[in-house]
């Protein structure tokens, strides 16, 4: 018998060696590791733009290249809040802890986070600054949602 695949599985699937979201005592360290992959593929993001950026250095293009560097800069700096993003779980002893439908929306925070790097990852081939920029944008949006959802519940 097949059983419909769900928001877990589907985050499971983007984390090497996953085991931790279907137990709810693994779920903060799957949080983690989720984002930490997100967070290497946009450094990886990131390295592509600086060879761009070295090259329109090598061509004397200063324009290009401040483009490519704002650009840069945006996805350095959502690798880092995405990467030290608050925990979609509470503590053990907190007071208010977060229900089950509360974590699966911040799954689904997760999930969308993660369909938006993958955009940004085949977007940044195509050398589309633009496309780029306003997929960084929605990515941040998405972030900032997440953060102030889990805060609300915390």
């Amino acid at each position: 018998m097949d059983r419909k695949v769900n928001i877990l599985d589907k985050i499971g699937a983007l984390i090497p060696g996953y085991s931790g979201y279907a137990e709810r005592d693994g779920r903060r360290n799957c949080d983690k590791q989720l984002r930490s992959i997100l967070s290497s593929k946009l450094f990886e993001c990131e390295k592509i733009l600086v060879k761009r950026i070295n090259k329109a250095i090598n061509n004397s293009d200063k324009p290009l290249m401040r483009t490519i560097e704002d650009c840069r800069k945006l996805i350095n700096t959502t690798q880092s809040k995405i990467n030290y993003a608050p925990y979609g779980e509470s503590g053990f002893f907190s007071d208010q802890q977060i229900k089950e439908d509360e974590l699966v929306k911040i799954y689904h925070f997760d999930l969308e986070m993660a369909k938006e790097v993958e955009k940004i990852e085949n977007v940044i081939l195509v050398h589309d600054i633009d496309s780029i920029m306003k997929k960084l944008s929605l990515l941040d949006n998405l972030r900032r949602n997440r953060n102030q959802f889990i805060r609300e519940h915390k």
